[in-house]
């Protein structure tokens, strides 16, 4: 199967806003007069609102949203883009793998047609030919224990929240698609952290691992000290 990304029309998901802010006064010479940074607060509650739904981590640093454990899990994704638009978002955990489409708007999951089998997804809208995604996976999931859900967002608006079971519990995928960018070796050894402390805090539940850290190479979760199996 090709899963080469210029067969893949996302731009028919892209969304369109009309600006009524006014033209901002410039001096003859082209040069916008008493321009000043304007605080996050000072925008528009929907500009605020876009701002914490696309990017979370910006509006964080710009103080819209405090830092929660609810939003502490949209720090850990991972952007994928195509041709400078969003196309989805992802993230990994001990045994699951975490896909996030921003959908358009006013679409309801009874129209969605959404296919997840042990190594490929597909998602889509019914009665369109073409599909938003139909790609290989980063990796095998268990596709009789792996679904997708409609939910609501932090700032407002609706997301696909598609979740994988992995097959190998505890095995980083490098990617949540095939030939789509591969996560980078610093995040990449952050992810491998992340997944030890869940492997320890699973094993030993009467412990909190969430602070620990490593020193020198992270070792592979899933083969470290005997390998992991499910539970």
């Amino acid at each position: 199967l090709d899963c080469n990304e210029e067969m893949v029309d996302y731009s028919k998901w892209d969304k369109f806003q009309d600006s009524d802010d006014e033209e901002e006064e410039r001096s003859p010479g082209g040069q916008q007069q008493g321009a000043q940074a304007m605080p996050a607060s000072a925008l528009p509650k929907s500009a605020q609102d876009e701002l914490v739904r696309e990017h979370p981590e910006m509006a964080m640093k710009a103080g819209l949203i405090q830092q929660t454990k609810e939003n502490k899990e949209y720090k850990r994704r991972k952007q994928h883009y195509h041709n400078g638009q969003l196309v989805y978002e992802w993230e990994q955990s001990l045994d699951e793998v975490n896909i996030y489409i921003t959908p358009p708007p006013g679409v309801t999951a009874d129209m969605f047609d959404i296919e997840i089998k042990s190594s490929h997804i597909t998602v889509g809208i019914k009665g369109n030919t073409e599909k938003y995604l139909n790609h290989d996976l980063g990796g095998k999931c268990k596709h009789t224990e792996s679904y997708w859900t409609l939910e609501d967002v932090l700032g407002g608006g609706k997301e696909i929240h598609i979740t994988l079971t992995k097959m190998a519990k505890a095995v980083p995928w490098e990617s949540a698609l095939q030939g789509h960018q591969p996560l980078d070796p610093v995040t990449a050894t952050e992810v491998r952290k992340d997944i030890m402390r869940e492997r320890f805090q699973e094993e030993h539940p009467g412990f909190d691992f969430s602070g620990a850290d490593f020193n020198g190479q992270v070792p592979d979760p899933s083969t470290f000290m005997g390998g992991v199996g499910y539970r």
